[in-house]
Formats: structure tokens, sequence, C-alpha cells
């Protein structure tokens, strides 16, 4: 299942022709995940707090297939792609909310840690258990 949050393109987002700047899909990106993790009962203080869950990032790629303009309402979403023993990827999908035009994709590979180490660690089975809700 993939999960969905609507935003917008913000001034800050865009460049000096109105037209989004690249990095800006970062924060589209991290609003995405960080609304699926709270929906799947796992917001990050939660994550972090309770199950001592520690996931930097790894690996980030993006492509772009068509510019969003400033102030436009853009759908995101996100599933993971792969949940493994350490490592998690979530695949993104951007489109412009009023007719799906596709905006951009990307992927992020985050690895949970022992935070004092920041060696790999397994990811817990009811955490597993609970982002598996959007894998696929």
């Amino acid at each position: 299942m993939k999960f969905e949050v609507l935003d917008r393109v913000r001034w800050s987002d865009c460049d000096p022709f109105g037209i989004i700047y690249y990095g800006a899909y970062v924060r589209l990106f991290q609003v995405a995940e960080e609304e699926m993790f709270r929906a799947a009962g796992l917001p990050y203080e939660t994550l972090r707090g309770e199950k001592a869950v520690w996931i930097p990032r790894k690996a980030f790629s993006a492509e772009f297939h068509t510019p969003a303009q400033i102030d436009e309402a853009v759908a995101v979403q996100v599933h993971f792609s792969r949940i493994g023993n350490t490592a998690m990827t979530m695949q993104f999908e951007v489109y412009r909310a009023s007719d799906r035009v596709h905006r951009a994709s990307g992927t992020l590979t985050i690895v949970s840690v022992d935070k004092p180490t920041m060696k790999p660690k397994r990811i817990p089975d009811d955490v597993r258990a609970k982002l598996s809700l959007y894998s696929g």
C-alpha cells in the first residue's frame, strides 16, 4: 500500500523563475516519510525514544520529469520498496495534485543503527510489522 500526503510548492522552494528548485524535492520527500511513519504508529519520537531505532540516511537519488510551479499543490506518494534486516528503501513519486502530471521520482535508503557506535542494528520485528503496511 502506498502512503500519500498533499503539500504545496512554496516560495522558498522555487528559483527566480517560479520553478521548483531540485533540492526542494528533498523537503517534500521528508514530509511524506515522516507522515508515513506517523500513520504507521511510529512517529520519530516514538521510534527514537521508545524503540531506540535510529535511521540515518545511506543513499538518495532523484529523477525529475516535469517542473512544478510556485504555489502548485502536489501529491507525494511513498512506500517501502524493500525492508531488509537493517536497511529500508523508500520509493517516492511526486505528482501535480490536480491532474496527476508526474513531477519527480526518488529513492531513499535508511539504515537502522546503534546510536553510540553507528553500527547497523537489526530492525525490531514490531517496527518491521508496522512499516510493512506500506511495503510492496
